[in-house]
């Protein structure tokens, strides 16, 4: 037999191997779009993890902005834990995740409570009986039922991603102002006492209201910022930060309008085209004004701590009360006109309760920061030419349970700022 020609053998031979490469190619295709599918679906997950965090940690950092309630002065009433949880919801519900798409929904039970920073499992919601004094909040946000783009053909079901924050008050490294409001320093170094009340005494001549004391207005932001600094920060307006203990401040000169502008926090608005309103100058959750009279009840004199009262008030968003303070006769002398609850639930916030500085008064006109107090404005200014404020000192900023709150960097155990929002976890 003769045998084959070689060019047949090399024919075949070559042919068979192509058809082994083809074969190998298209196992190697399916394996790689695999492995691809996994990259983009585990990708996806990742990244509405990622959103979700950013979700969770806007929650706990608005809700705890709202745990302000200093249990030392008697259990916190309830409004404090609903007033954080819808704060925490408000503030989650503006993210969106899966690539921004869809929104970001966190439930009321998502929402818990603590006192200490606690496992999670210590964490209670409101219907799960939180305290009332706690000061963690803790925000989960969940997304369910994420259908995988590619691992589906393969059976892979849908997934679950899940992101979790703790956020509490904690001392700030630098912060905000709250209002233009100096504490004047005790001589001889002494403390204030916490409920004790500190008199201020303003004078009024045309549109220029000042104020002297034992507390001032105080002008954070040297050489700027004009005669209307004082009552655009009492408004809200032209906040500053950046503030640490040790800066300057200075005594401001004309102050224009600060007496209408210090009354917006007690939802007291003028009559006017281009008058205040509790959309434009918000008030706090209260109007209600000390020292009080009959009828109402209890009857809060000068230098009787009002902390607990006025937070009951905060809890029930009761306005301005005419006939029940006076302290330059029948009303006060009050000029402007009460909003009601509803407008102080609507517009309110704790705009009363300020982190204001402690400086020497006596020092001259720029003084440095020596420390932070917590003050609790009392009364509006009244509509004559004179007359006095009262602020109550609630302790140093800085304290831990401490009802004031403001703005700006988390610091760490040895910072001096005030309380300011901060996540722990």
């Amino acid at each position: 037999m003769r045998p084959l020609p070689t060019l047949l053998c090399r024919y075949d031979f070559a042919a068979r191997q192509r058809g082994s490469v083809a074969v190998i190619v298209a196992l190697s295709a399916v394996a790689l779009m695999g492995f691809a599918g996994i990259a983009i679906d585990v990708g996806r997950l990742y990244v509405n993890k990622t959103e979700l965090q950013t979700a969770a940690d806007a929650c706990a950092l608005a809700a705890s902005v709202e745990l302000t309630c200093d249990p030392a002065a008697g259990a916190c009433p309830a409004s404090f834990l609903l007033k954080a949880r819808a704060a925490g919801i408000y503030v989650a519900g503006r993210n969106v995740r899966d690539f921004q798409v869809n929104p970001v929904v966190i439930a009321a039970n998502d929402v818990k409570f603590h006192t200490a920073l606690a496992p999670n499992a210590s964490y209670l919601s409101i219907a799960g009986g939180a305290n009332p004094n706690s000061r963690y909040v803790m925000c989960t946000a969940s997304a369910a039922g994420i259908a995988p783009w590619f691992m589906g053909v393969l059976g892979a079901g849908t997934q679950t991603v899940t992101a979790g924050a703790v956020a509490t008050l904690a001392p700030s490294q630098s912060f905000c102002n709250a209002a233009p409001v100096g504490v004047c320093a005790k001589p001889g170094g002494a403390a204030y006492a916490v409920g004790e009340w500190i008199t201020g005494s303003f004078t009024s001549a045309g549109n220029n209201d000042n104020v002297g004391g034992s507390f001032r207005w105080v002008d954070f932001t040297a050489n700027a910022g004009g005669a209307q600094e004082v009552r655009e920060q009492l408004i809200g307006n032209s906040g500053v930060c950046g503030i640490q203990v040790g800066n300057n401040v200075q005594e401001p000169g004309t102050q224009q309008g600060a007496k209408t502008a210090y009354n917006t926090r007690f939802g007291l608005y003028p009559n006017g085209a281009n008058a205040y309103t509790p959309a434009t100058a918000p008030p706090d959750h209260t109007g209600y004004a000390y020292p009080n009279q009959a009828p109402g009840a209890p009857v809060i004199g000068i230098g009787v701590s009002a902390y607990a009262d006025y937070r009951l008030r905060q809890s029930n968003n009761t306005p301005y009360i005419d006939n029940q303070y006076g302290v330059s006769g029948p009303g006060g002398n009050i000029a402007g006109n009460p909003i009601n609850a509803a407008d102080h639930l609507a517009f309110g916030n704790d705009r009363r309760l300020v982190a204001a500085p402690i400086i020497d008064c006596a020092g001259g006109n720029t003084v440095p920061i020596l420390s932070m107090a917590c003050v609790l404005m009392l009364n509006p200014m009244s509509n004559g030419a004179n007359g006095n404020i009262y602020l109550e000192y609630r302790g140093l900023a800085t304290a831990v349970g401490s009802p004031c709150r403001t703005g700006g960097s988390a610091g760490g155990p040895a910072s001096t700022g005030p309380q300011v929002p901060t996540l722990v976890q």
